[in-house]
């Protein structure tokens, strides 16, 4: 599975809907060739209630943004937050 797109609570940024990406999507983006690129913004952690980092992806073509998530066949398919903003892109092989 490559892109996962919420049909249930949406979720925002900015007030406008996010597709929700898999690190395996961003691997397949990387491989196909595809132009991305990634920026982080600062979101609540609804589980502690802590200020975290999620990273969002904008993919050529596409005209919604991607926000980074767990892999729903493999994990809790929720948004992947960072408790520090990472210098570079998520090491996606240390995700899983």
């Amino acid at each position: 599975m490559y892109e996962v797109f919420n049909v249930g609570k949406t979720i925002l940024l900015d007030g406008q809907p996010l597709s929700l990406v898999t690190p395996a999507g961003v691997e397949g983006w990387i491989e196909k060739g595809i132009p991305h690129s990634y920026r982080y913004d600062q979101v609540r952690d609804p589980l502690d209630g802590k200020m975290k980092y999620r990273c969002i992806y904008e993919k050529e073509g596409a005209e919604v943004p991607f926000v980074l998530v767990n892999d729903p066949d493999e994990g809790d398919g929720r948004v992947i937050l960072f408790d520090g903003k990472p210098d570079q892109p998520p090491v996606f092989h240390q995700l899983r």
